[in-house]
């Protein structure tokens, strides 16, 4: 084991080897694998990390094949304060039996992930800051009480304001079990699973990229939260969850796509 880590560092930058050992050593004395990670993605004047063998390969992901259910127009103005809404904004987790409107549904996705125009370079303008307009994060809704809407898995198209349905079925126990339990995350009418794309941000900040990725998909969830909050909706952030659970729950690997954030989205009990 001691040889093929030698052989790896001794293929890679000199300055990203001596990082790696400074992570690790910092690992060691905090009992804390993280600081390899930590210390990798940090810049200095004399250290910029290293280019990835990735390739940007468009802003959003879509099924061509699926059946797309166009959601309504979003609202143009919610009749709340934004200083309000910020301020009583809180964590959720009792959501009442009656379901979301499609409307609330499209209102939920379209401002925290949609496109609101086009940049000068032809790219999509959308309504979360992505570093470098790379826009890693993507949108999927399990259905389970939707008015208009199957109980199923969904994916949100951005660029159509539509959903393309992956699979019919009520998957909210299945989710609720890889969210470690969560009740709350079964109980909701939906839950909407933010994911990102790794390759898209590590396309051009190379080791950056993972604080990048992340920090993108934080303030695209921030927006879950406010626009809940002004509907008069209820949700919370949900971190804790199985992985591979979640991943093999939307057929995608946990590698080029990780699962980050998942939304349990309801009306507020009273």
């Amino acid at each position: 084991m001691g040889a093929r880590i030698s052989e790896l560092l001794s293929a890679l930058p000199r300055e990203v080897a001596e990082r790696i050992i400074m992570g690790a050593k910092r690992a060691l004395v905090k009992g804390d694998p993280a600081m390899i990670c930590h210390y990798l993605s940090m810049i200095s004047p004399t250290y910029l990390g290293m280019d990835l063998p990735y390739v940007h390969s468009g802003y959003h992901k879509s099924y061509p094949g699926s059946r797309k259910i166009p959601l309504p127009p979003p609202p143009q103005v919610s009749g709340r304060d934004a200083f309000e809404v910020i301020v009583s904004r809180r964590s959720r987790r009792k959501y009442a039996p009656s379901p979301l409107s499609l409307a609330e549904l499209s209102a939920l996705l379209y401002y925290s992930l949609g496109v609101t125009g086009r940049a000068w370079w032809g790219g999509p303008k959308r309504v979360y800051p992505s570093s470098g307009a790379l826009q890693p994060v993507e949108g999927y809704v399990v259905a389970k009480r939707v008015e208009g809407l199957e109980p199923g898995l969904y994916h949100y198209n951005p660029a159509e304001g539509a959903l393309e349905e992956l699979r019919k079925g009520n998957f909210s126990r299945q989710l609720e079990e890889a969210a470690i339990g969560q009740e709350h995350v079964g109980s909701a009418p939906a839950v909407i699973i933010f994911t990102i794309v790794y390759s898209r941000t590590a396309s051009k900040y190379g080791l950056r990229a993972y604080k990048f990725a992340h920090l993108d998909a934080g303030f695209a969830g921030q927006n879950v939260y406010l626009v809940a909050e002004a509907l008069g909706l209820g949700t919370t952030a949900v971190g804790g969850f199985y992985d591979e659970l979640v991943c093999s729950l939307l057929d995608i690997d946990c590698e080029e796509e990780m699962p980050v954030l998942l939304f349990p989205v309801g009306r507020r009990e009273r």
